[in-house]
């Protein structure tokens, strides 16, 4: 075959597999132009050349892998629920207080590739990571997104039935605001999980930027940085990061609770969408590359006192009938 020949064939190949658009750029090795007394060869050379280096796009749905197997989670009245079992006419289901209980209304989601977990006061940052993760094909499931309590080993449960490979808790907290300074945030991950300390470290170093950005001093934090938590037995404290099954998971800390300023800055779009962004993004490089973070803490052990599971107090389940008064 010529040279000009294996040249168009090379650059028709490189030309099909940059359709894509967005996503990662692979840079190509530039080949050795061969010798040659003709004109047009030595031009279909040059574009062989060219082609090689050129910058080949993957769109990122393309370099993530598939939510796992599961039978996906139902969404109700403001809050998801795992699915345990599908019945005729409906599903079982893990109700917010932890019991197995069958319905026949919902909205049901097969699979997902993201569970995020917000507080009642992250709810509304909670809605806008899962729109700024669709813009890029990454579906995801929110625990609830009203202010309503449900069990955290029903939330955890739902990582394991919608197959997602990622289970952010996210939390507004109130921090010290007489120590108010540049932004700060705490991210617990499972501990010996390299995956959920990887996933920590993105998420801890773009939301410094995203907070930072947004300006005004914020509440101090007494364990920030990224780092396990355990019990008194040498598990991970939080139910939500023990029983995840095998998603990679992390309980994020935002200050901002603790002075009036920052309180109103959360309440804002624009200052929900700074914050919304950052954990996308963080979510997207952990799923579409090997990227690490920053924001490490040594040392690592920190200990607290904690219950065997689940929440704490008396439980009012949304999906049981109210008791009867005698």
């Amino acid at each position: 075959m010529s040279v000009r020949s294996r040249a168009l064939l090379l650059a028709g190949v490189l030309t099909l597999v940059g359709c894509g658009t967005g996503g990662l750029t692979l840079d190509g090795d530039g080949g050795q132009t061969p010798e040659s007394g003709d004109g047009t060869d030595a031009q279909a050379a040059a574009l062989a050349e060219s082609a090689t280096s050129a910058p080949v796009t993957v769109p990122l749905i393309e370099r993530i892998p598939e939510p796992g197997i599961g039978l996906g989670a139902l969404e109700l009245d403001g809050y998801a629920v795992p699915i345990l079992q599908r019945v005729v006419g409906g599903w079982v289901v893990l109700s917010p207080c932890g019991n197995e209980v069958e319905v026949t209304g919902g909205v049901e989601r097969v699979a997902a590739h993201v569970v995020v977990d917000p507080d009642s006061g992250a709810a509304p940052i909670a809605r806008a990571i899962e729109r700024r993760l669709a813009e890029t094909g990454v579906s995801t499931v929110l625990s609830r997104w009203t202010d309503v309590s449900i069990d955290a080993s029903t939330r955890a449960r739902l990582a394991e039935t919608s197959g997602a490979h990622v289970f952010v808790s996210l939390r507004l907290v109130a921090g010290d605001s007489s120590a108010a300074g540049p932004a700060d945030v705490a991210v617990v991950h499972q501990i010996d999980n390299e995956e959920s300390r990887r996933l920590g470290g993105l998420v801890y170093a773009e939301l410094e930027a995203a907070l930072d950005s947004l300006g005004p001093a914020w509440p101090a934090l007494e364990d920030p940085g990224v780092h396990p938590l355990l019990n008194q037995r040498g598990t991970d404290y939080f139910v939500v990061l023990r029983e995840t099954g095998d998603a990679a998971a992390v309980v994020v800390d935002i200050p901002g609770l603790g002075a009036p300023a920052t309180i109103a800055l959360l309440s804002t779009s624009d200052g929900q969408a700074a914050i919304a962004d950052a954990v996308a993004t963080a979510i997207e490089q952990f799923l579409g590359s090997q990227a690490s973070g920053s924001g490490y803490v040594d040392p690592v052990e920190l200990v607290r006192d904690a219950p065997t599971g689940g929440s704490e107090g008396e439980c009012n389940d949304p999906l049981l009938p109210p008791p009867i008064d005698e």
